[in-house]
């Protein structure tokens, strides 16, 4: 008799921490599992990921789904902070979400840049995919604006809060989506964080110096 052969019972890689299973089949079910390990699990998820973000297109269109997410969430928690026509919101959505890919891209593209004058390596695509994932914790802004809405005074001081706490989640994830692309000192993690503000600020210098130079030119 011949040989059954054997079935491969393990689960398809999913490129998330052991113990974790994302069925290709499933992207609503993926994508929540992947939300979760995000949040709760960042640096194996992050290492992971980068390890396999090279093969898998599904991390990098995650991440422009986080990202079109966070973008919308935005308008709708300022209209339910400070109210509004509701009406607009055909309008500012998509707006919102066109700026955030923009601004997501360009962010990915200089920090990119800058992680290779240290690398050698610009790893964009990786970049990319772990920096759209580290903006998940601004998806909380939503239920924390309601305490503000819901309770008041007290709400408004808890919301504060909680909103800075989701400010530094989110910078420290971008912060470990730098290091687990580019494989970077801490040290080096700072200064490729820090650069575009700095680069930012000596633009800023330079625009008002030629203003300044060219109103010197003219008539006094």
């Amino acid at each position: 008799m011949m040989a059954e052969p054997e079935m491969n019972s393990e689960p398809l890689h999913s490129g998330l921490p052991a113990g974790t299973c994302c069925d290709k089949a499933d992207i609503r079910a993926c994508y929540l599992e992947l939300f979760y390990a995000v949040l709760f699990n960042p640096v194996s998820t992050f290492k992971s990921i980068a390890a396999d973000a090279g093969g898998d297109n599904r991390f990098l269109f995650f991440s422009l789904i986080s990202v079109v997410l966070i973008s919308t969430i935005a308008p709708l928690v300022q209209l339910a902070a400070i109210g509004g026509e509701a009406g607009m919101l055909v309008l500012t959505l998509p707006l919102s979400a066109i700026s955030g890919l923009l601004v997501w891209g360009i962010m990915g593209l200089m920090i990119g840049l800058l992680a290779y004058a240290f690398t050698g390596e610009s790893k964009i695509r990786t970049f990319l995919t772990l920096s759209g994932l580290a903006t998940l914790p601004w998806v909380l802004m939503g239920p924390i604006c309601l305490l503000k809405v819901g309770l008041g005074g007290p709400g408004l001081v808890m919301s504060v809060l909680l909103a800075l706490v989701v400010w530094l989640w989110s910078i420290l994830l971008f912060a470990l989506a730098v290091t687990e692309t580019y494989r970077m000192t801490a040290e080096r993690v700072l200064i490729v964080l820090a650069a575009p503000f700095a680069m930012s600020m000596v633009l800023f210098a330079w625009i008002v110096g030629f203003i300044e130079n060219i109103r010197q030119l003219g008539p006094h």
